[in-house]
């Protein structure tokens, strides 16, 4: 998002993947799209990470907004879906009940209820081999596991365009440059709510020209607020992991690549989130690079 910046790996110091982070001022982070946050916040609270600022608006909003108050968008959280009233079906108590219920049966004008409509099927598709991903990138996108109805915005996900990125890159024209320079294809984020993680996940892949430029991309990311510290993620040894905790606020942050694609996989939320729900989102969004 906003705060990341990109150093070329053979410029870059302790403060690469996986060192301390270094301090940005708010002039020098780009926007970001608003994103509502899950669960809503209880009251009003405030941190600057990865250039945006959380606030919470009300009982059931959160915004968040990229360096300037005039940037600000709110998304209200899609409402929530009650499989288990959808998928139960209606039962009498007595046979009162089921008389009555025949007698409306009868009736000329009774109407059924109609079934809930099912989820439309998502038509993206893509493939991969020998680490090239073709199609559309959104395919490879890891599943939101709570279904269409939990993600903010198109269910698909939406693609990036290298604008897109150069703005989430703090905005200069040599974020622009290295992008060219490593044949840089396109990207593509999906975020959703998590009802079993109580958290907000952000996944986004950025395509390159090849496995070794997505690697480069890799060893140049960094973050630029303070108050970071890393962790590892278990059988992903090239995968950094970096988490912020503060004003009741929890963000963990992924980063890895896969072939010709560098991803990042971003949590938060109101509540702390175990380093293993990052971990195992790490590795399913690895193998769906990897296999698609």
């Amino acid at each position: 998002m906003g705060d990341n910046s990109f150093v070329p790996p053979d410029h870059s110091d302790e403060n690469g993947p996986g060192g301390e982070d270094e301090a940005r001022s708010p002039e020098e982070q780009g926007p970001d799209t608003g994103l509502a946050a899950y669960p809503a916040a209880p009251g009003p609270a405030k941190r600057r990470n990865r250039g945006l600022i959380i606030t919470a608006i009300g009982a059931s909003y959160l915004v968040l907004a990229a360096g300037t108050a005039a940037a600000v968008v709110a998304v209200a959280s899609p409402a929530p879906v009650d499989i288990a009233a959808l998928s139960s079906p209606s039962t009498g108590a007595s046979g009162a009940g089921r008389a009555s219920a025949s007698a409306t049966a009868a009736s000329p004008s009774a109407s059924a209820s109609p079934s809930p409509s099912p989820s439309p099927k998502s038509t993206v598709v893509g493939s991969v081999k020998d680490g090239v991903h073709s199609g559309d990138l959104r395919y490879f996108l890891l599943p939101p596991p709570d279904g269409p109805s939990s993600v903010q915005g198109n269910p698909d996900g939406d693609t990036e365009s290298m604008s897109d990125v150069v703005k989430q890159y703090g905005g200069s024209s040599d974020v622009k440059s290295f992008l060219n320079q490593m044949g840089f294809k396109g990207g593509a984020r999906r975020t959703y709510q998590d009802s079993a993680m109580g958290a907000n996940v952000s996944i986004e892949l950025l395509q390159f020209g090849s496995s070794d430029d997505a690697t480069n991309w890799l060893q140049g990311f960094q973050l630029n607020s303070s108050g970071w510290t890393t962790f590892s993620i278990p059988g992903e040894s090239g995968a950094t992991a970096r988490e912020k905790n503060s004003d009741g606020l929890d963000d963990l942050i992924g980063v890895y690549a896969e072939g010709d694609t560098f991803y990042e996989i971003t949590i938060f939320g109101t509540q702390t989130v175990p380093h293993s729900d990052l971990a195992n989102l790490m590795t399913g969004e690895h193998g769906r690079l990897a296999h698609g």
